[in-house]
């Protein structure tokens, strides 16, 4: 049920502001008693009568604002606010935090940002509320400026109507249509809302045909809504509001769907709320949501899978990577088995529920990434399911510009354009000899750091031993992609130089110069952290016998010692190192903490140091230059009393020169 999510957080308000003109003063009355039931289509009918007549009234117009702030048409609130402020900017104590979402709801993210932060000063009490909404805002910024490369659809007026229509499943090509809606037609009413039923459309050549109702077997005189389709679209799963609401499927026997059933008792609970769910495509799993306890939240997404039997065996919770504190609902997992959509409002999103993708990789889900602007908006956003190309997808949302409340969309995939060529960075003139003419930085780059979502890197680069300025070359790579964003020269005469690292990834930093071992920095750093900027030295150790460097971008997992795919750009450079240097042996060190026993951990960085040889080995490096030693815990390089700045900095890959002259 979608209405059930549907709300905004607001600040608990006293509407006390005196209005002096008298011939409007009994309709501010009326509009005050409506909107104290929450009654917010009448209240605002009365605010904008008496905004006729009092247009430039700072308690009328903080009122029209309000109210619109309580409706889909949140962005109409900000030319009253706006008028209420500049004409009294005392006249609501919290004026500043409704200005902020006013500005929030028309995209304007930085005002927004600045009326949340002097809200947040004024009211420490309410810092909390303040800074969710300046994490949105943040996040809406930097999505609307780096939107998806996607086409969207509303599917017009047959199909969506002033009520909720929602969650919907396309089959036979896309040319047929199964979707939620509250749409009535007998007026049959509960708590003022209509039921909820299920609706089937037919594509033709003129356009959508009238929704129908799916089916009498199936829809009943209460709350029913599609959930999901079986790959062959024969069986249909469905919410079904019984009890606290339960899945069900029914059955397309010929041209007739059969009478519901419940699904067993592994998948609906007898008293907590099972709300969606999504077969995979051979039918051997059902991801659906539920709230009952054990879980990370409130609505948690599980995974139950078919036995021999042909029975739905025990849910398994998908963990804290998919599922937190909030809610997360509407899942649908891809025709591949290994992707999974779903909404969520406990992921950093723009506002309200954002869809997410995650993947099954190894066993494990990845972090859910969110699908962007403009799928995601600062409203409701859910229902998403995608063709099995992966080019078509259709999901429910709530904009401003729809035909009532949520609507039904489409949206096409589109191929990104062709990756503009790199802009060569050119030194000052006096450095024309240490040019890199590989140097160039992403054209990103620069609106990141205009938008101010990077952290700056700058310094020198310089000799450990002499501190003399070095002219090196600086790359920066992504370490999930291996992918070159930027690379820069340091200037040889100061060994200044300066790096944009934009956030949202696991970046690699290496300074090379001939005759040193490169430099090693890891950058891993959320997608909405704060801008930032890092003053350093980069220490360059010249490549001789018995030097060692740390290498920072060598991953493992906790207590394995199989590389991770985040280290193959450090592998690389090091085999380009010693390519580079036919005489060059080293030796590969392996150290940890002291956590565990002293055996333990010597066999681990043996074998976290025997990992790396054999990359290098398997690259073509001749194993009579490299060897691998571990140390375990015998070499802290600070103490282990703490995490991190102790254990995490001794839990560390080294590569040390054993021999550097030819012979």
């Amino acid at each position: 049920m979608l209405r059930k999510f549907l709300y905004l957080t607001f600040i608990p308000l006293v509407l006390s502001i005196a209005v002096h003109a008298q011939n409007v003063k009994a309709v501010v009355e009326k509009g005050d008693r409506a909107f104290a039931r929450k009654d917010y289509e009448t209240a605002l009918t009365n605010y904008l009568e008496a905004n006729k007549s009092a247009p430039d009234d700072a308690g009328v117009n903080f009122r029209v604002g309000l109210c619109y702030l309580h409706t889909e048409k949140k962005a109409k609130s900000l030319a009253f606010l706006e008028r209420a402020y500049t004409t009294k900017p005392d006249v609501d104590q919290d004026i500043d935090y409704h200005l902020g979402l006013a500005y929030q709801s028309n995209h304007d993210f930085k005002k927004a940002i600045r009326h949340l932060e002097t809200f947040k000063q004024k009211n420490k009490r309410l810092a909390e509320i303040a800074d969710q909404k300046i994490l949105e805002c943040k996040i809406g910024d930097s999505l609307s400026h780096h939107p998806a490369y996607v086409e969207i659809e509303n599917l017009g007026p047959v199909i969506n109507t002033s009520f909720h229509d929602y969650s919907p499943l396309a089959k036979d090509n896309g040319n047929t249509l199964i979707f939620t809606s509250n749409r009535t037609e007998d007026m049959v009413m509960k708590s003022g809302l209509a039921f909820e039923d299920i609706y089937i459309s037919e594509r033709t050549e003129t356009g959508w045909s009238k929704p129908q109702k799916i089916s009498e077997n199936i829809n009943n005189k209460y709350n029913d809504a599609a959930a999901s389709l079986s790959a062959d679209g024969k069986t249909l799963f469905l919410y079904y509001e019984e009890g606290a609401g339960d899945i069900y499927t029914s059955r397309l026997e010929g041209d007739s769907w059969t009478k519901p059933e419940p699904l067993n008792k592994n998948i609906n609970s007898p008293v907590y709320w099972e709300t969606s769910a999504s077969i995979s495509a051979d039918g051997k799993r059902l991801y659906f949501t539920s709230n009952r306890p054990g879980g990370e939240g409130e609505l948690d997404i599980y995974v139950s899978e078919l036995d021999q039997k042909g029975q739905w065996g025990k849910a398994v919770n998908l963990g804290p990577t998919v599922n937190t504190p909030f809610n997360e609902d509407s899942p649908f997992i891809h025709h591949d088995g290994r992707t999974l959509f779903f909404s969520s409002d406990g992921h950093p999103s723009m506002g309200s529920n954002d869809i997410f993708k995650t993947e099954l990789v190894d066993g494990q889900w990845t972090k859910p990434q969110n699908l962007g602007f403009p799928i995601n908006s600062i409203e409701y956003d859910g229902f998403f399911t995608l063709s099995q190309d992966k080019k078509t997808g259709y999901y429910s949302a709530l904009h401003e510009n729809g035909y009532g409340d949520a609507d039904i969309y489409r949206v096409k995939f589109l191929d990104p354009p062709p990756k503009p060529e790199p802009v060569v960075v050119t030194a000052p003139v006096e450095d024309t000899a240490a040019v890199n003419p590989d140097a160039f930085v992403d054209p990103i780059i620069q609106l990141h750091r205009d938008m101010k979502i990077v952290t700056v890197l700058k310094g020198k680069v310089i000799d450990e031993v002499s501190a003399a300025a070095i002219g090196a070359v600086i790359t920066l790579v992504d370490n999930e992609t291996q992918n070159v964003i930027t690379r820069i020269n340091s200037n040889p005469q100061t060994g200044d130089f300066e790096l944009v690292i934009p956030h949202g990834g696991n970046y690699g930093v290496s300074t090379e110069k001939e005759g040193y071992l490169f430099n090693s920095i890891n950058f891993n750093l959320p997608q909405f952290a704060e801008f930032q900027e890092i003053d350093t030295h980069i220490l360059m150790v010249r490549a001789e016998v018995g030097s060692k460097v740390v290498l920072k971008n060598i991953f493992f997992d906790v207590g394995k010692s199989e590389l991770k795919n985040e280290s193959i750009a450090e592998l690389e450079k090091m085999k380009m190192l010693l390519e580079a240097s036919p005489h060059l042996k080293i030796q590969i060190n392996g150290h940890t903490d002291n956590t565990g026993n002293d055996a333990t951990n010597m066999a681990l960085s043996l074998k976290r140091a025997e990992a790396v040889v054999q990359y290098l080995v398997s690259k073509g490096i001749d194993n009579s230059r490299v060897s691998a030693k571990g140390f375990g815990s015998q070499r802290p390089l600070v103490s282990n009393d703490d995490e991190q700045e102790g254990r995490e900095i001794n839990r560390r890959t080294e590569v040390e020169i054993i021999e550097s002259g030819a012979h």
